[in-house]
């Protein structure tokens, strides 16, 4: 009962009860609450932000950053037969038949990863997220399950998606293993026919994790 509360709350707050498309037609992350200091287009950007002078840019950057949560699987959880999701897709984790089926159709045609050169380096299960790094808050839809350790499939698709949760032309991503993740990003999104301007974007290591590099 407190989680169906939750999520009409959930609903309410979001204004969800006034669209004429009702609860059915919310959007992809449309009951997130978004970080009011990152940048936005069409929401607290000035105009013309995109033609802003090179020592400008900076200031309509986003900054982002991915990590896992291994915790999680030490967590007592039902599954979606006895204990169903009420919102699917409608704040920060993904939809899951859509990420299932990426993982699926994908499984198969992506390349074996490579052993990592990274030092006292481990993978883990639990859960893949894109976070505002600068304020600490979830991208919208950006959470994901990771079922056998930090695949590189899983933490694709969870980071394009968040990509497409209106973001700014110039990114900054921090990623522990950005080092060997990033080494065939672009390969594996014309696998997953997926437009990433990697020139755009600019990939650095969480300084904590530098001297395992």
């Amino acid at each position: 009962m407190v989680q169906e509360w939750r999520h009409l709350t959930l609903l309410k707050r979001s204004g969800r009860g006034h669209s004429p498309t009702g609860v059915e037609g919310t959007k992809q992350g449309e009951c997130a609450a978004l970080c009011p200091a990152c940048p936005q287009p069409g929401r607290n950007l000035p105009i013309g932000w995109e033609n802003a002078p090179e020592h400008k840019r900076w200031l309509y950057t986003l900054f982002l950053g991915i990590d896992a949560n291994f915790h999680l699987k030490r967590l007592a959880v039902s599954n979606d037969v006895h204990d169903p999701g009420l919102n699917h897709r409608f704040v920060y984790i993904v939809e899951e038949q859509a990420f299932k089926s990426h993982l699926k159709e994908f499984d198969t045609q992506i390349p074996p990863e490579p052993s990592t050169t990274c030092n006292n380096y481990d993978a883990p299960n639990g859960a893949g997220t894109i976070d505002c790094s600068q304020h600490d808050m979830k991208r919208p839809v950006s959470v994901g399950d990771l079922q056998l350790g930090e695949r590189y499939i899983n933490m694709d698709y969870i980071f394009l998606l968040s990509l497409r949760q209106n973001a700014p032309h110039s990114i900054v991503t921090s990623y522990d293993i950005a080092c060997q993740w990033t080494r065939n990003l672009h390969k594996r999104c014309e696998i997953y026919e997926t437009d990433i301007d990697s020139s755009s974007i600019l990939f650095l290591i969480p300084k904590f994790h530098l001297p395992a590099h």
